[in-house]
């Protein structure tokens, strides 16, 4: 018996001497725990049956061509969890996903605070299925225009973002075609935090406070997470060219928002 336990003892402790590794995530994704995982569905019929409460980790979404677009409407929710409250985006009312506050202030673009802008999560895409399908995914909100004076150089003139497809204002700034069409080959994980979990407002500022003239008048962007105070009635307006399957992957890294700035800051 003593021999018996002689022998595993040692190999206890010889599993114990051997080293542990974090297992790396797929390509474009960190080391790091995922805390959720879901899949965007297009369909080309709407559903019919109540998909509230869902327990399922897909949401659908209406198809589209890629000659002929179709939107529908991911609404978010505020809540200490992710969790797909309804999963059928093909109706009138839209799904419901409910996501944590992103943890980031608002900010001006072309001054953002020292040492970056970082979220609580990250949040990772990648397309599959047969190549050719793309959507673009854009934040959407409805927009209390006073909240933005604190973040701006001079006197707001007016906020020039487009209306969102389902009421309030688009960002500028969107996961486009670029990241979501399904290509030949390996399909590679995108990390589009900044896009989903903000909106980025371009607005026309007058520095001298001379409403009636527009020698003074410059842009500037304003980038607004997602559940601030000055934001309300939040979604993801999701317009589908065919893309079937879109995976979206959330991680419990950290992700600086301003490495997404660069294209609002005026030219040089």
């Amino acid at each position: 018996m003593k021999k018996y336990l002689a022998i595993a003892l040692a190999a206890v402790l010889l599993i114990s001497l051997i080293p542990t590794t974090v297992m790396a995530g797929p390509e474009g994704t960190p080391d790091a725990n995922r805390i959720f995982k879901m899949n965007i569905i297009g369909v080309p019929k709407g559903k019919s049956a109540s998909l509230d409460g869902d327990n399922g980790a897909r949401i659908f979404v209406n198809l589209g061509k890629t000659s002929e677009s179709v939107a529908s409407a991911i609404w978010l929710e505020e809540g200490d969890d992710f969790e797909i409250l309804d999963a059928n985006g093909t109706d009138e009312d839209g799904a419901t996903f409910m996501m944590p506050p992103p943890g980031y202030d608002a900010y001006n673009v072309a001054d953002p605070p020292e040492g970056g802008v970082w979220s609580d999560y990250s949040i990772y895409i990648r397309s599959l299925g047969k190549p050719g399908g793309w959507a673009t995914i854009t934040t959407c909100a409805d927009l209390l225009e006073s909240g933005l004076a604190e973040y701006l150089s001079g006197d707001l003139v007016r906020v020039m973002n487009r209306e969102g497809l389902f009421g309030g204002l688009a960002s500028v700034e969107q996961v486009g075609q670029e990241i979501t069409q399904r290509p030949k080959g390996k399909s590679l994980f995108t990390n589009v935090t900044a896009a989903l979990t903000s909106i980025v407002f371009e607005v026309v500022v007058d520095m001298d406070g001379d409403l009636t003239t527009t020698d003074d008048q410059i842009t500037e962007y304003v980038r607004v997470p997602i559940f601030d105070d000055m934001l309300s009635n939040e979604y993801w307006e999701y317009d589908n060219h065919g893309l079937k399957l879109l995976q979206v992957w959330i991680y419990d890294n950290s992700t600086d928002i301003t490495l997404s700035d660069e294209p609002f800051l005026p030219d040089e």
